[in-house]
């Protein structure tokens, strides 16, 4: 006999004729399969409805329905506000389902704040019950709500033999993989051990809810040579599983959740097990499809993970070798903010009021002053560990507040407003740097750039080499009339003289706002725009200009597109003011942008292209060096599993031609940031990237040539000399001919010289004597070599040939 205990005999009635002779028809009382109560899906699953549920919206069916199936796992969670959630999940029998494929036999029964049903049965995996339920749709869940107890028809049934239990093997494309979970809502599903993490164990600290992403140990992305290209990556990407641009969704990954696992532990605070990407799932883990947040998801009740490659190795960035080097980067910090409440701020600390459009709770704010040292002391550990301590770091998402001063080496805190113009939290994480061995860093900003909750962007920068240039009033865009060209109306903070400094305009009329606008200007965070003075290398006499811009774009990648390309576009016209001031600027912008490299919708349908207006403008995007150079490491970001990249860095001709390397580091975005064995992981939610650039001048020479000219004539060779920027002091060229095919004294001139570069120039020239003839001979060729007298310099073109054309 199937079952361990003989059934009460009031069970019998129960069990209508349907149930021992399936061919038999149902009558009106008899419980019904759970796949009668999914209902068939074949088009639309995720507004897939029950029969016998309202046809729209959140409701509850008016009647209640009997349903007959094994309790196959308890289910646990709690609300932000700390109240228990219990469930558990219901699936018919392999022998007594509906037959048919398109239907799920599983479904979760909904029981709020209660322990037990209606009729005190706590449920108790194992058991094949019948209950009386509603049947709910929740968001396009179907569940069983207010659901009373009716009978126990078998008890301590094993799980995996009674019911079916399929392997997690979701196909790529979204809308397929959309059927595959919507038909298997609600059953037990197994995620094979050596499954691939495709993101890092994420925790909700409000709900204590977490997700980790991954993708079938049999997945083609799974059996990739490089270890660090198995995962997903979004379209377009030179790894992602399908060539081109087309989206397919990426349907394949699989999200584990808590639920199962908080049960288990009797725990509504348990969270899944720490982890990173590649790291692999260790034994199957099993459990029962869920779907919240439009997510369907696998909740087991227990899951164990075993350590894959370290994310960090991923061709993590260099150090500058800072005698010849700079190295830039940006990192977005998330949600800065530390735990002092600043008068002047009605949505910075716990039990504010609020600010215009920002509501308690403030889920930004740390929990404690603990909470936020600890947070300091993990991205100062990168920037100095993992960054190697650039020279410069353009910072998003810091929060705006200036009630603090440092005082010799210490943060004083007070209760002026604008106490002294950088943001605390980033003078904070300085002293951190400094306090734990590394550089002396300042901070940089214009406050006025910060949004609403007071988020900002802005500068760190090294003292022992970089300073704020004094701006000057004429300037074209520090000044007080600057010469940007955009269509919208400048906002009045435009006219401050200010480095750094703020930009904004009102968003034109004509902008697309079909998929949203925030706010009525073009930015909410308006991008920083400052100009450092660079020493050529620490301690150089030599130093030159670097512009800046770190800018913070309005979220989503896929909502807001109008205003986010007309930002790009803002953004275009920034470089642009500046180049027409100052050619050959060395200009840097970058920041999180939130949207995807070009193509950044690569749905043919929907092209998309909102950094269109940087690229329009000449600009260089770094990521594209990244992508060609080490594809698996070039992405920012983790999404649900999908690694992509919302973190760009652009540069002009000038600034590209100095380029070194690119380098992301994934110290982030692939980490928990609850990993007590990894406290300096996972401190932000993007990954920072560093760029190193050559600091020292590039001396080239060019070719030349001229007509040889007549017996007894002679004519001038003249080889142009430059310097790829000027210097700030004068810089001493010595030159040498040599001959190829060309002879000194018979062809040309014997030379050997020296000349001067003055300071703020970039070109001289040295002239070579040739002598005519009238012999018919073949072109003939000398050489010229230069090299700069100075340690500043460096040689990439030391020699050009001259060619003598013969004209006899």
């Amino acid at each position: 006999m199937r079952f361990r205990r003989i059934l009460p005999i009031i069970a019998v009635s129960i069990v209508s004729a349907t149930t021992l002779f399936p061919g038999a028809a149902h009558a009106a009382d008899d419980p019904l399969t759970v796949g009668a109560v999914q209902g068939s899906t074949t088009t639309s699953p995720r507004t897939q409805r029950s029969p016998l549920a309202p046809p729209s919206g959140n409701g509850t069916s008016s009647a209640k329905h009997l349903v007959r199936g094994v309790v196959t796992q308890l289910a646990l969670s709690h609300t932000d506000t700390g109240a228990k959630q219990y469930g558990f999940f219901l699936q018919s029998r392999k022998d007594a389902t509906d037959g048919d494929p398109t239907t799920s036999d599983g479904i979760f029964v909904y029981m709020s704040t209660f322990t037990t049903l209606i009729g005190g049965y706590a449920p108790k995996v194992g058991d094949e019950i019948v209950v009386k339920a509603k049947v709910s749709e929740y968001f396009s869940l179907t569940e069983l709500s207010s659901a009373e107890y009716v009978s126990t028809l078998a008890t301590g049934l094993d799980v995996p033999a009674e019911v079916q239990v399929d392997d997690a093997v979701p196909p790529a494309d979204a809308a397929a993989a959309d059927l595959f979970w919507e038909r298997h809502e609600g059953m037990q599903l197994r995620v094979r051990s050596g499954s691939g993490l495709v993101s890092g164990t994420k925790v909700y600290d409000s709900t204590d809810d977490a997700e980790a992403w991954a993708i079938d140990r049999d997945d083609p992305l799974m059996k990739r040579e490089d270890p660090y290209a198995r995962r997903v990556f979004r379209d377009a990407h030179p790894l992602d599983d399908l060539p081109g641009t087309v989206d397919n969704g990426n349907g394949n990954r699989i999200l584990l959740g808590p639920m199962g696992v908080k049960a288990a532990a009797n725990d509504a605070s348990a969270v899944l097990p720490p982890a990173r990407t590649f790291d692999t799932v260790s034994g199957d883990a099993i459990g029962g499809v869920h779907y919240a947040f439009n997510k369907y998801s696998v909740q087991p009740a227990a899951v164990a993970f075993a350590s894959g490659p370290d994310p960090a190795k991923n061709h993590p960035p260099k150090a500058a070798t800072r005698s010849r080097e700079v190295a830039v980067a940006t990192f977005n910090v998330e949600n800065l903010y530390d735990f002092r409440d600043d008068p002047f701020d009605g949505c910075d600390f716990t039990g504010n009021l609020g600010c215009t459009g920002v509501k308690p709770p403030f889920n930004y704010v740390p929990a404690s002053a603990e909470e936020y040292q600890k947070r300091l002391g993990a991205l100062a550990g990168q920037i100095t560990d993992d960054l190697h301590s650039p020279d410069l770091i353009l910072a998003q998402e810091a929060e705006d507040q200036d009630i603090c001063t440092v005082t010799d080496g210490a943060l004083t805190c007070g209760d002026t407003n604008d106490a002294d113009g950088r943001p605390d939290t980033l003078q904070e994480l300085a002293l951190t740097v400094k306090a734990a061995g590394g550089p002396a860093y300042d901070a940089a900003f214009d406050r006025t750039g910060a949004d609403a909750r007071g988020i900002t962007s802005a500068f760190l920068y090294r003292t022992d080499r970089l300073s704020l240039a004094t701006p000057a009033a004429d300037d074209a865009v520090l000044g007080a009339s600057p010469k940007v060209v955009y269509r919208g109306a400048p906002l009045p903070g435009n006219t401050d003289v200010s480095n750094p400094k703020a930009l904004n305009a009102v968003l034109p009329a004509d902008v697309d706002k079909s998929t949203g606008v925030d706010g009525s200007n073009v930015y909410t965070r308006a991008p920083q725009v400052g100009l450092f003075d660079v020493k050529a290398a620490p301690g150089s006499a030599d130093h030159y200009q670097i512009w800046a811009m770190s800018n913070h774009y309005s979220s989503g990648p896929d909502g807001r597109v109008g205003q986010r390309t007309e930002q790009a576009a803002y953004g275009a016209a920034l470089v642009t003011a500046i180049e027409a001031a100052h050619p050959h600027a060395r200009v840097v912008y970058g920041g999180d942008l939130n949207v995807f490299p070009r193509p950044d919708d690569p749905v043919p349908a929907n092209p998309g292209d909102q950094l269109g207006p940087l690229y329009a403008a000449g600009l260089h995007n770094l990521w594209d060096d990244l992508a060609a150079d080490v594809p698996a490491a070039a992405y920012s970001y983790d999404f649900e599993g999908s690694a992509q990249t919302l973190d760009h860095v652009f540069v002009t001709d000038a600034l590209y031609a100095d380029l070194i390397q690119i380098r992301a580091a994934h110290i982030n975005a692939d980490w928990s940031g609850h990993d007590p064995d990894n406290p300096k992981r996972g401190a932000s939610d993007h990954d920072p990237q560093v760029i190193r650039f050559q600091s020292r001048p590039a001396l080239s020479v060019a070719g030349a040539r001229v007509t040889e000219g007549a017996k007894g004539t002679t004519t001038p060779l003249v080889f142009p000399v430059t310097l790829s920027r000027p210097m700030s002091q004068p810089l001493t060229v010595c030159a040498i001919a040599g001959p190829q095919t060309a002879w000194p004294l018979l062809d040309f001139d014997p030379y050997l010289g020296c000349r001067t570069i003055a300071a703020g120039e970039t070109a001289t020239s040295f002239t070579v004597t040739v002598r005519g003839d009238d012999v018919r001979e073949p072109d003939e060729k000398l050489t010229l070599a230069v090299a700069g007298i100075s340690t500043s310099v460096r040689q990439t073109g030391p020699t050009a040939t001259g060619t003598i054309v013969n004209d006899d």
